[in-house]
């Protein structure tokens, strides 16, 4: 599979640093907080491949970074080092001097101006946040959240956005006799659908996960979960999996990176990953979720 999205070295940090960080933060030190300066490392020198039509899971415990470094890649985090690079695709095409003349790759996106970087992201990614609110604006409409999210990809005619709100909301098991009413009186399994809905509306290339399934029923994940892969499948998405749970990313990805104190610890295939970690993190991690 051709490599669709590729980044190095990313990292995010919070404070100012100081030259004790490198030394005592870290996996190996069991911190991402230096206690000299008090910086925190959310993320300290990831590197993420993401090919077509793959599934990469993010797993970790609360606080390992899986949640910022996807952040990083959909630009609402300013990443401290890094770059981002995409290949070329028809969805980024209309952005003018993204690709340096004779070159497959665009320049680094993380050095781009703040205009460029959203023209980016609305064309070729949509992410599906774990808390709702902040993908979705909870006293408007669900077809007009939708439609928000169209007029930034360059659509103009009511008509076509609403058919368009319209038959995504029908695909994600939203009846089309509530498309008018507000996420805010949905349930939070109805209201992740709205999300994902928003998220496909410009056919991106690239669906982001953070978290999708978390304080959802089971029987509600399992719904979630089952139209997340049949869409993955219908429209031969690219995505990235951020979860705690282990299942998720086995149901869902291929490939799985494990994240401890804002660094990746250990990367491979999903089935090597669970059935036989090497990193003893990663084996505390799987034996925890066994037992």
């Amino acid at each position: 599979m051709d490599v669709l999205l590729r980044a190095h070295g990313l990292t995010k940090r919070f404070g100012e640093g100081c030259p004790s960080c490198l030394d005592e933060t870290g996996a190996r030190v069991g911190t991402n907080r230096c206690p000299r300066c008090g910086a925190v490392w959310a993320v300290r020198d990831a590197s993420v491949e993401l090919r077509r039509e793959e599934a990469v899971g993010i797993v970790g415990e609360s606080g390992s970074g899986k949640s910022t470094l996807v952040r990083l890649l959909h630009f609402d985090l300013r990443a401290t080092a890094g770059w981002l690079e995409a290949a070329r695709i028809p969805a980024l095409e209309p952005i003018p001097d993204l690709y340096p003349k004779g070159s497959d790759w665009t320049r680094d996106l993380l050095s781009m101006d703040g205009f460029r970087q959203r023209r980016a992201r609305d064309l070729c990614m949509g992410i599906v946040y774990q808390h709702p609110h902040l993908g979705l604006r909870m006293g408007v409409s669900s077809g007009g959240n939708i439609a928000e999210r169209l007029l930034s990809a360059g659509w103009r005619s009511i008509g076509a956005m609403r058919g368009r709100a319209g038959g995504l909301l029908e695909r994600t098991e939203i009846p089309l006799s509530r498309m008018d009413e507000p996420p805010k009186v949905f349930s939070g399994g109805m209201q992740q659908r709205v999300q994902i809905a928003k998220a496909l509306s410009g056919d991106p290339p690239i669906l982001l996960l953070d978290e999708v399934t978390t304080g959802l029923d089971l029987s509600v994940q399992a719904r979630v979960l089952d139209l997340v892969r049949s869409l993955r499948d219908e429209l031969r998405l690219s995505m990235l999996v951020v979860s705690h749970d282990l299942g998720v990313v086995n149901l869902l990805c291929q490939r799985t990176l494990v994240m401890k104190n804002g660094e990746v610890v250990e990367s491979g295939l999903t089935d090597q990953i669970l059935q036989d970690p090497q990193h003893p993190y990663t084996q505390l991690l799987v034996s925890s979720q066994l037992q």
